[in-house]
C-alpha cells in the first residue's frame, strides 16, 4: 500500500503555507492552550489564547496538522468507517485576517484539485441562515450540493454566551451501497454514506445572556479536517482503516494472535490499530498509566486493547510488539519518537504483565461468584456483581458473559447497564479537567491588565504599580490588616511556581502597607498572581509597591534546580537516552525527580550517580544561561521536556564540562540557577521508589539542606552507639549481634509459651459443651501467639 498520508499531511501544510500561513507543529496531547482541558481533542486548542486576542506571536493566519485524542465516541471504534480515538486535525486558521471566502475558496480548491477529489461527490452543509456563505459556495460549487441544515449541526457554540458561529461541512458520498438503505438517506444521515472531511467554522458572533448575537469586533476562522478520512477518500478507500496509516498494524496484530483480518476479527483489529497508536502518542507526551486522571485513561484503553487477544486465547503481551509498526508509520512526522521508543514499549510491556495477572485474579473471583450463584440455586449474575468485576479487576464484561454461559448462567444486563451509567455520570462529573485551577476569572483580569513583567532574574527586588487586587474569589478595591488575598502587579522580581519549582517567598510593601507573599502562580498567560496575608496597613489599585524576595529561601532553590539538571544528565550517562524527564518537584528542603526507565535503580548506580553529580559540583563548572532560536537550541543538543510548548525563542541552561570541551548538561529551562555548580556544595541522594509502571522517583537534598540531612543522619548513629555501648566503627557488627540474640531468645520465649499452654490441653478439654448435638469449646487466653494456638487448635481437635 502506498505511503499517501505522509504525502497528504506534507501537501496539506505546504498548501496553506503558500497562501500565507504559518505553519505551526502539532501542540503535545497534554493541552498547552486550555489548562482545563485534560486532553488536545481539536487542532484549534492550542490557539484559544489567539482566538480570544491574548497572544504576543505576530502572525494572524496559521496550520497545522495537530495531534488530538478523544474518548466521546470510544464504543464505536471499530465498528464504524470513521470514528477513533486518535487522530491528527489537519486546520487552518484565521485570528481577525482572513474570512469566510478565502476559507470557502481554498478548501475546495484544495479537495478538487491538489487532492483530486470527485466533484459530483462532494457536498455541502451550510447554516440554514447563512446567507453570506452561501452566496461565495454557489460562485465556487453546483447549487445542487449545497443544503442548508439547522443549528443542531451547523453552529458552533462554546457554551451558553461567548464567542460562536455558524460553521460549513463538506462531506463525500461513498454511494448508496454503503448507506443504511432508508429513502430518506441524506447527507444529514449518520451512517456511514456521507463521510464528513471538513468543517469550516465562522467564528463572529458574541451570544449574549438572552440569546441575542451580536457581531464580534474580529472573526475568526477554525477549521478542521482528519488526516485519516482525508487519506481514505484520496485512496478511495471506504473506511478509514483500509489506509497505511492502520493496515500494518492491523497485519502484525493479526500474525500475532494467529488469526484473518475477516468479519469478527476485523473490527477487533481495528481497534487494536487504533488504541495502540492512541498509546504510543500518549506516552510518547509523557503520560503514564496510573489510577487517575490521563492516566487512568491510557491505563483503560490499553487493557481494552490487550485484553481483545483473550478472546483468541492468547495470554501473553503483545501491544508492545505494536508500538514498533505505529513508530514505522509515523516517524516522518514526529521523529521525537524515535528517541522514545524503546521506553514506549517498555513501560507498554510491564504495564501488559500487570493487567494479565490481573485478568488472572479476576477470573478466579469470577468462578468464585459462578460457585456461589450455583449453591444458590440462582442462575442470573447480578449487574452489580459483573460491573464491580470489572471496575476493580477490569475483567471485560463480555468476557464475563462469555464464561457464565459456559457454566449455565446468565448475566443482569439491566442491572449491568444501570451500573454503568452510574459510572458513566460520575465519570462525567470529573471530566472537568486536569485539576488545576479554574482560569476563567483570571482570563478576564488578564484581558484588563495584561502580563506581568518579571524582573526577578537579575534583581531580587523592584518596584511595581497595582494592577488589580482579589479577595474571596472576587475582584476588590483594596486589601487591609488580617486579608488573605491576591494581587496583580506590572512587575515582579517574585519567581512564579512553574516547570517544577516552586514559587519564591517574601514580602510585598510600601510606607503604607506590608504583606508576606505565600505563593504566586500563573493561571494563564504571564499573569503573576501573588498570594498574600496582609500583615500591616492598606493597599489599593494603582498603588506603588515593592516586591522583595526572601533571597535565602531563592538561592537554595536555586541550588536545587540545578542540581536536577546534574542528576538528569548524570542518569542519561547511566543508563542510556531513553532516560526522560517525567515530572519532578523542587522545592527549598528538597527536591524530587520523576524519570522514564523500566526498572529500579540498583544501590551501587545509585551511588555513582550521587558520585557523578558531585564530582561536576567539585569542578565549579560554570553555569550559561542564554536565549536564542528554539532551532538553534536544538541543533546544540538541548533537552526539552514532555508535555512543554516552546516559542521561537527559548531559553537555556548549560553547565560547562570544565574537563573537556563542550558542554555536561544544555536543557531548556525558564528556572531559577546557580551561576557555578560549586555554588551548590554538596549532593545528597535520600530515596529511588516506584511511581508508575516505567517510572522511577528519585529524591535528594543539595546545599544546607544536604547538610541538615548529613548532621540528622549522623546524629542517629550517634545516638543509637550510645544506646548499644559502642563505637560508630563497631555499631554495625554490634547491631548484628543483639538481633541475633533477640531472635534466639524471642524464639525459646515463644517454645516456652507453646509448652506450658500444651500443659493446659487435659484441663480445656474439661470445658467441652454440647450445643445443638455438636461438641462446642471456647477458650480465652493470651498467653499464645498465632503459631501456638494453631498447635493448641491441632491438638483439641485430635482429643
Amino acid at each position: 500500500m502506498d505511503k499517501l498520508s505522509s504525502k497528504i499531511r506534507m501537501e496539506f501544510l505546504g498548501f496553506f503555507k503558500n497562501n500565507g500561513c504559518t505553519v505551526v507543529p502539532s501542540d503535545s496531547l497534554i493541552p498547552t492552550g486550555d489548562k482545563t482541558l485534560l486532553f488536545t481533542s481539536a487542532g484549534m486548542v492550542q490557539f484559544k489564547q489567539h482566538f480570544l486576542g491574548q497572544s504576543k506571536d505576530s502572525f494572524t493566519r496559521v496550520s497545522s496538522c495537530q495531534k488530538c485524542f478523544r474518548t466521546s465516541d470510544i464504543n464505536q471504534i471499530g465498528t464504524t468507517a470513521r470514528h477513533l480515538t486518535f487522530f491528527e486535525m489537519l486546520g487552518n486558521f484565521s485570528f481577525g485576517d482572513y474570512f469566510k471566502k478565502e476559507t470557502a475558496a481554498w478548501a475546495w480548491e484544495f479537495l478538487t484539485k491538489n487532492m483530486s477529489l470527485p466533484k459530483d461527490k462532494l457536498y455541502i452543509t451550510i447554516y440554514k441562515d447563512d446567507d453570506e456563505v452561501a452566496g461565495i459556495w454557489k460562485s465556487i460549487a453546483p447549487a445542487n450540493k449545497i443544503i442548508r441544515m439547522d443549528e443542531k449541526t451547523n453552529f458552533w457554540n462554546m457554551g451558553a454566551t461567548g464567542p460562536c458561529g455558524p460553521c460549513s461541512e463538506i462531506l463525500i458520498d461513498w454511494g448508496q451501497e454503503t448507506g443504511c438503505g432508508s429513502p430518506t438517506c441524506g447527507p444529514d444521515c449518520s451512517c456511514d454514506r456521507y463521510l464528513e472531511i471538513w468543517n469550516l467554522v465562522f467564528t463572529q458572533f458574541d451570544r449574549q445572556s438572552d440569546g441575542l448575537l451580536k457581531n464580534l469586533p474580529r472573526k475568526n476562522i477554525d477549521t478542521g479536517m482528519g488526516l485519516e478520512r482525508l487519506v481514505a477518500a484520496v485512496n478511495g478507500r471506504k473506511n478509514v482503516f483500509d489506509t497505511d496509516l492502520f493496515m500494518p498494524v492491523m497485519e502484525n496484530a493479526a500474525e500475532i494472535l494467529k488469526i484473518e483480518n475477516e468479519g469478527r476479527n476485523t473490527s477487533k483489529l481495528r481497534m487494536i490499530a487504533d488504541h495502540s497508536r492512541a498509546v504510543t502518542f500518549l506516552i510518547s507526551d509523557g503520560i503514564l498509566p496510573s489510577n487517575e486522571g490521563r492516566g487512568y485513561v491510557l491505563r483503560r484503553i490499553l487493557r481494552r486493547a490487550l485484553r481483545q487477544g483473550k478472546f483468541y486465547g492468547y495470554n501473553k503481551p503483545f501491544i508492545n510488539k505494536l508500538v514498533s509498526d505505529v513508530f514505522k508509520i509515523m516517524e516522518a512526522a514526529y521523529p521525537e519518537l524515535s528517541s522514545k521508543l524503546n521506553n514506549i514499549q517498555s513501560i507498554v510491556k510491564t504495564e501488559e504483565e500487570k493487567f494479565l495477572e490481573t485478568l488472572e485474579s479476576g477470573s478466579e473471583i469470577l468462578s468464585s461468584i459462578i460457585n456461589s450463584y450455583k449453591a444458590k440455586g440462582m442462575n442470573i449474575i447480578s449487574g452489580k456483581d459483573v460491573f464491580k468485576l470489572y471496575d476493580t479487576y477490569g475483567f471485560p464484561h463480555d468476557l464475563a458473559k462469555e464464561v457464565a454461559s459456559e457454566n449455565g448462567l446468565e448475566i443482569d444486563e439491566d442491572g449491568l447497564k444501570s451500573e454503568q451509567k452510574n459510572a458513566q455520570e460520575k465519570s462525567r462529573a470529573a471530566w472537568c479537567g486536569s485539576g488545576e485551577r479554574d482560569i476563567t476569572f483570571y482570563s478576564m483580569l488578564h484581558k484588563k491588565t495584561g502580563d506581568t513583567v518579571f524582573t526577578g532574574y537579575d534583581n531580587y527586588a523592584n518596584e511595581s504599580r497595582v494592577l488589580a487586587l482579589t479577595k474571596d474569589g472576587r475582584e476588590a478595591n483594596e486589601l487591609k490588616t488580617g486579608d488573605n488575598g491576591e494581587i496583580i502587579l506590572s512587575h515582579s522580581s517574585f519567581y512564579a511556581q512553574s516547570g517544577g519549582q516552586s514559587a519564591d517567598k517574601g514580602k510585598i510593601a510600601n510606607n503604607s502597607f506590608e504583606s508576606i507573599v505565600e505563593d504566586i502562580f500563573k493561571p494563564t498567560g504571564n499573569l503573576f498572581v501573588h498570594k498574600v496575608k496582609v500583615l500591616k496597613g492598606l493597599v489599593k489599585i494603582n498603588e506603588t509597591v515593592s516586591t522583595i524576595i526572601d533571597v535565602e529561601h531563592r538561592e537554595q532553590i536555586a541550588r536545587h534546580h540545578t542540581a536536577v539538571h546534574l542528576l538528569h544528565k548524570a542518569l542519561r550517562e547511566t543508563f542510556g537516552e531513553h532516560i526522560t524527564q517525567a515530572g519532578s518537584l523542587v522545592a527549598r528542603d528538597y527536591f524530587r525527580f520523576d524519570f522514564t526507565h523500566f526498572s529500579a535503580v540498583k544501590k551501587d548506580d545509585l551511588i555513582k550517580i550521587e558520585k557523578k553529580v558531585n564530582s561536576i559540583i567539585r569542578l565549579n563548572s560554570e553555569v550559561r544561561i542564554e536565549t536564542m532560536a528554539i532551532t538553534k537550541a536544538r541543533n546544540a543538543g538541548a533537552t526539552a521536556l514532555f508535555g512543554e510548548k516552546y516559542g521561537n525563542e527559548v531559553r537555556t541552561v548549560s553547565i560547562k564540562n570544565e574537563s573537556k570541551d563542550g558542554n555536561y548538561s544544555m536543557e531548556l529551562c525558564s528556572g531559577t540557577h546557580v551561576s557555578r555548580t560549586g555554588d551548590i556544595g554538596i549532593f545528597k541522594i535520600i530515596s529511588e521508589s516506584s511511581v508508575a509502571a516505567g517510572v522511577r522517583r528519585i529524591e535528594a537534598v543539595a546545599g544546607i539542606a544536604a547538610e541538615n540531612y548529613i548532621l540528622d543522619e549522623e546524629a542517629v548513629i550517634i545516638k543509637t552507639s550510645e544506646i548499644l555501648n559502642t563505637s560508630k566503627e563497631e555499631l554495625v557488627n554490634r547491631a548484628y549481634k543483639y538481633t541475633a540474640d533477640y531472635k534466639k531468645l524471642d524464639n525459646e520465649f515463644k517454645s516456652l509459651k507453646s509448652s506450658l499452654i500444651s500443659g493446659e490441653i487435659d484441663s480445656y478439654t474439661k470445658e467441652v459443651k454440647k450445643i445443638n448435638g455438636i461438641n462446642f469449646l471456647s477458650v480465652v487466653t493470651d498467653k499464645a501467639d498465632v503459631k501456638a494456638l494453631r498447635n493448641i487448635s491441632d491438638q483439641l481437635k485430635e482429643k
